[in-house]
């Protein structure tokens, strides 16, 4: 409706206008035309205002429907509930009625039970009674069966007394009379058997007596008889021994033999003694005759015995035995030591050189030994040069002992990363007490492997810093035959690279990874105790010196056998011979182990390969407050590179920050640039690197040398 009358008045506005401005209309008509205009604002105004109020009550109507609605379903719901509390109601009272029956059985039931019980309990106490009574009269009855039974009993026994009394009589004399009778018998007979027994006896030794006389005849003849072969029997070998031990003779002279030891005539000489007691002691111990041919001094305080030997026996089978005996027999002759047994090249003897005292003083051996605190200050300088250290000897020769005296001194006058790689962790040798990197030879290997990458690493950046040191123990055990190839070039590699190497273990004779003599050139040797022995012999680099070597050995070796001859390992005194490559070879005494401290908790030593920041920066302001950059340059310069292997923090602050963690952990690292080795002739030819660690360049046709190669990036 609203609508409509809108649209109406809108057409007649319309028209209006139109007629209005056309002209069409006469003013009386366009004064009605203008007043209606004005009446249809209104009129839509009007519409409008009930269309809202209709509207409104529109809506309040459709509420209160919509409550009254709300209000049925709710009438409906309490009507619903109505009609099921009425039907739970009925159900109630049916069981309420049905519950009031069962009560009225209850009681009818109870009262019944109620006269029963009564009944029962009267019942009840007259069995009661009956029982006292049955009781009383059973107690009763018991007494008196028991006094008539007793009286019978003792009735019936005397009449069986009284009858049985007089046959019992009776018949005990006749069996009396009847003993008697047997007994005196057995009297007669054994009057006659001893009669007849001692018959028996007495012929019996008569004849006893008579075998006894002809059997002591007998025996005295038989012993005089076997005496008189005893005594030939005994002649008869006497002389068969004897003429063997002089057929013996005969056979040792003809062959050549000795029978017993020949000592020599040397008057008061203390030395021909102490021969003629060495000779005694062999035939008193070990039942070989000697002949002490003679004796003579050295100039350096030994003496040299001659000894002939029978003919028959093994020289070698004499001189091993010897050998064996040696430190007895000096013992049992108060002597210092057997020095050396040998056979003589040019004739059958055999000499043997032995100290009455020891061959040098300890003034002397000052003067030959090398104080060991100048030899680590001379190392440590010289490790710029040779970036690995070799520690060699047999167990029990001290080599950890010199690791640790070493790594001593390093931790106090150098700020390098330190760290320790030992594959016996926690065994009877682990004797460090310092934090560790690699506790097992799988961990080892693993390092390695991070070594090399880091190597490499470096060999790339150019950076060169901070200065590692790997300690790397039992190296020979853990690395591979085939792997000392690629090892010996790591060692070569690294050594303008700031990294460093400590590597313990065995000397080449014994060493599973195939190491040579000519490889210790590579490296800073030190070799404990034995071990110098088999490097004097067997080291090319010290052919030259070999002879003046041995002979301070033997010297050195005798004083310090006999230091430590009553000592705990802990206490024992050490010596070594450390080779420098191109220096002269020096002998040195380590202190006791005991006193070698090292502090475990410096941030220098690692406990993991990675080196931190914090690790980082504690090196360098460890290395500025230890030394200055100008003992620095003149210490740790390399000769051909001319650049400081540890370097100060202005030359840290002009070459590009390193990254906080090197990420070279593990056998699976990998450095973090892609590098290649290429010919400097060829670099579009592919290298080929054998087992040597060169590289083998197809367009050059040859190995290449260093100065060859190049690295692209």
């Amino acid at each position: 409706m609203r609508k409509q009358i809108i649209i109406g008045g809108l057409t007649g506005f319309s028209l209006t206008v139109l007629a209005l401005t056309t002209g069409l209309l006469k003013p009386t008509v366009k004064l009605v035309a203008l007043s209606s205009l004005g009446i249809i604002p209104v009129s839509i105004a009007v519409s409008e205002s009930i269309h809202r109020k209709a509207n409104r009550k529109v809506e309040k109507l459709t509420n209160s429907l919509s409550e009254a609605k709300a209000k049925v379903k709710q009438l409906e719901a309490v009507q619903e509930d109505n009609g099921k509390l009425s039907q739970s109601l009925k159900d109630l009272q049916f069981n309420l009625t049905n519950s009031q029956n069962a009560l009225f059985h209850l009681e009818a039931e109870y009262k019944k039970l109620q006269s029963s019980y009564q009944i029962q309990s009267a019942h009840c106490e007259e069995l009661q009674v009956k029982s006292k009574n049955l009781t009383s009269q059973l107690e009763e009855y018991e007494v008196t069966y028991s006094d008539e039974l007793e009286r019978e009993i003792k009735l019936g026994i005397s009449e069986y007394t009284t009858k049985d009394r007089e046959a019992l009589k009776a018949k005990y004399r006749a069996i009396l009379e009847e003993g008697e009778a047997i007994y005196q018998e057995a009297l007669e007979v054994s009057e006659k058997y001893k009669a007849w027994a001692h018959e028996v006896a007495k012929r019996h030794v008569e004849r006893k007596n008579y075998i006894l006389g002809l059997t002591g005849e007998f025996n005295k003849r038989i012993g005089e008889a076997q005496g008189a072969w005893d005594t030939e029997r005994g002649h008869l070998l006497t002389q068969i021994e004897a003429l063997n031990e002089k057929v013996a003779r005969l056979q040792q002279e003809l062959a050549g033999d000795l029978i017993e030891p020949e000592y020599g005539q040397f008057g008061y000489s203390v030395e021909g003694k102490i021969a003629n007691d060495i000779a005694r002691w062999c035939w008193d111990n070990l039942q070989v005759p000697l002949s002490v041919k003679g004796y003579q001094k050295r100039s350096d305080g030994t003496v040299d015995t001659g000894y002939g030997y029978s003919n028959s026996t093994p020289i070698e089978a004499l001189l091993r035995d010897l050998q064996k005996h040696s430190d007895n027999i000096a013992r049992s002759l108060g002597i210092h030591k057997i020095v050396n047994v040998r056979k003589l090249e040019i004739a059958d003897l055999l000499v043997l050189s032995f100290r009455r005292e020891p061959a040098i003083k300890e003034d002397d051996l000052k003067r030959l030994l090398t104080p060991i605190d100048k030899l680590a200050t001379q190392v440590i300088r010289e490790m710029s040069r040779k970036g690995t250290v070799r520690i060699m000897g047999a167990t029990g020769d001290g080599k950890g002992v010199c690791a640790r005296y070493l790594l001593s001194k390093i931790v106090t006058t150098l700020s390098w990363y330190i760290r320790l790689h030992d594959p016996q962790h926690g065994s009877e040798q682990d004797h460090w007490g310092i934090p560790k990197v690699s506790k097992s030879g799988k961990e080892l290997k693993q390092a390695l492997s991070s070594i090399t990458a880091q190597m490499k690493d470096r060999e790339v950046t150019k950076i060169h810093s901070p200065v590692t040191l790997d300690i790397l123990d039992e190296i020979d055990t853990q690395l591979e035959k085939e792997d000392k190839g690629q090892f010996l070039n790591l060692i070569s590699r690294i050594r303008h690279l700031g990294m460093k190497l400590i590597l313990i273990g065995q000397n080449p004779k014994v060493s599973r990874a195939g190491f040579q003599w000519s490889d210790m050139a590579q490296m800073i040797a030190f070799y404990q105790g034995s071990s110098s022995l088999d490097a004097i012999k067997n080291n090319p680099a010290l052919e030259l010196k070999k002879d003046i070597l041995l002979k301070q050995y033997n010297e050195i070796s005798s004083v310090f056998e006999a230091k430590n001859e009553w000592l705990d390992d802990h206490k024992k005194h050490y010596f070594g011979l450390c080779v420098i490559p191109g220096k002269n070879p020096q002998w040195y005494e380590l202190p006791i182990a005991d006193e070698i401290e090292i502090d475990r908790d410096l941030p220098i030593i690692g406990k993991k390969f990675e080196i931190t920041v914090s690790n980082q920066e504690f090196v360098e302001r460890q290395y500025s407050a230890k030394v200055e950059p100008s003992v620095v340059a003149e210490g740790c310069q390399e000769p051909n590179s001319g650049k400081a292997e540890i370097i100060t923090q202005q030359e840290m602050a002009r070459n590009s920050a390193p990254p906080s963690v090197i990420s070279h952990v593990g056998g699976s690292a990998k450095s973090c640039h892609t590098a290649k080795t290429i010919c400097k002739k060829h670099p579009g030819v592919e290298l080929r690197q054998g087992k040597d660690g060169r590289y083998y360049c197809p367009g050059c046709k040859k190995k290449l040398r260093k100065d060859e190669l190049t690295v692209e990036i």
